[in-house]
């Protein structure tokens, strides 16, 4: 759970209105946008999380986490995800070593439709995990303008680890439902539910937009009863051809 909670956390995503040229991201939620980068725009998402258990005897925190996005074609993006993470197993113990892992996820969008009503595409990444098995992950993204400045994003999806000669293959239904309000044309906040293999965790975020290509964002976290909280603080940044 505590694992799970920090993918989500670094896991990324909300969705202006289309504008041209306008940065758009899976940042800060964990509902991925329905839209894709603009072709030849390279985009760069980072940030740190830290994250504790409810009874405070686990810790760690991810730095950095980023995601480099790169639009090769109107209906295709490519991804490429890496993160590095601090993991303190007894934090009342301060002598306890800490443990450091890292992961990466190599992927891809490809559009389905963009329209003024709603918003829909596929994800899909091939996931590197350090002294864990390699997986995969497959997503539906939709997203829909309510009107008044609100909006509504889900992602419906699967994530797995291959199976081994000592262990089986191990899948789970991943499933997000946000919503999102503009609370002006620079700053957006959300308030979300999600989960994976029937767990609930939920969270909540602010995302301030100083000018079209650059974002910046805080979130918090928590697990519905077991008390697992985080925290997490990204930028992001569009560069145009």
């Amino acid at each position: 759970m505590k694992h799970r909670l920090l993918f989500w956390a670094l896991g990324f995503s909300w969705a202006l209105p289309s504008l041209s040229q306008t940065i758009e991201t899976d940042r800060p939620d964990q509902t991925e946008a329905a839209t894709l980068v603009p072709v030849g725009g390279i985009q760069l998402e980072a940030g740190v999380a830290g994250w504790t258990s409810g009874d405070a005897s686990t810790t760690g925190y991810t730095l950095p986490t980023a995601l480099l996005r790169y639009g090769l074609h109107e209906r295709f993006e490519l991804r490429v995800v890496g993160q590095r993470d601090q993991l303190q197993p007894n934090f009342i113990d301060l002598e306890e070593p800490w443990t450091t892992t890292s992961a990466w996820d190599v992927g891809a969008k490809v559009a389905g439709w963009n329209n003024r009503n709603s918003q829909m595409c596929v994800l899909a990444h091939y996931r590197f995990r350090q002294g864990a098995n390699d997986g995969g992950q497959v997503r539906v993204n939709w997203a829909k303008p309510l009107g008044s400045g609100f909006s509504l994003g889900t992602n419906v999806g699967m994530a797995w680890e291959w199976a081994t000669e000592e262990q089986a293959a191990v899948g789970e239904v991943e499933y997000t439902l946000a919503l999102g309000y503009n609370v002006s044309e620079t700053l957006y906040a959300y308030v979300e539910a999600f989960g994976a293999g029937g767990g609930l965790q939920g969270d909540a975020g602010l995302a301030w937009r100083p000018d079209p290509l650059s974002q910046f964002d805080v979130s918090v976290g928590w697990t519905d009863g077991s008390g697992d909280s985080y925290v997490a603080l990204g930028w992001s940044k569009l560069w145009m051809p």
